[in-house]
């Protein structure tokens, strides 16, 4: 695990010293704060669930199970099992320009939920998955950038979202299986 923690370290160290900018100081906050309690997953898969396109209906669905077992899985149960403390910044002579969450570190929650979201649209093969990776990757970059968590936090929650975005897609299928069944 010290092996870890230095690589880790020594990744903030290098975004507080070799990329920090005035420009990812402004907008790196933006998109960390969109995603605060994953609202704006759950934005987007209430807009899918209303459109009256079926295929498009599923994707709300599975997307809203998928963030849903992100949230049980990663932030109830293995934040708090992990217990995690956050980076603290000082060891990387970082000031922090966005508010500090109390909770545990690992997964990152946002992470989860992006990549929980974007799996939903990845194995459902929805015309518009690349963008939101594109966003999904922000949101986990900010995370980072903002010194709020690991890399290793990070790179949990992909794994971890990409996973609740395959069972969210395949408990999607099945609901409207039992569906058109009844």
């Amino acid at each position: 695990m010290n092996g870890l923690l230095q690589v880790d370290n020594s990744i903030l160290r290098f975004l507080s010293e070799g990329i920090r900018n005035s420009f990812f100081d402004s907008i790196m906050p933006v998109f960390s704060g969109i995603n605060n309690h994953g609202e704006v997953w759950i934005a987007i898969a209430i807009i899918l669930m209303i459109n009256k396109n079926v295929g498009i209906r599923r994707l709300g669905i599975s997307m809203l199970i998928s963030l849903a077992i992100g949230f049980i899985v990663g932030e109830e149960i293995l934040k708090n099992t992990v217990g995690r403390v956050r980076p603290v910044g000082s060891e990387y002579n970082f000031n922090f320009i966005a508010q500090i969450p109390k909770s545990y570190s690992f997964p990152s929650g946002h992470t989860t939920s992006s990549f929980a979201a974007f799996g939903a649209c990845l194995f459902s093969k929805a015309k518009y998955r690349y963008l939101a990776l594109a966003l999904a990757i922000l949101i986990a970059f900010s995370r980072i950038y903002l010194h709020v968590h690991y890399p290793s936090d990070v790179l949990g929650g992909v794994l971890l979202g990409l996973f609740c975005g395959k069972i969210g897609v395949n408990l999607g299928k099945a609901f409207f299986r039992a569906r058109e069944t009844n």
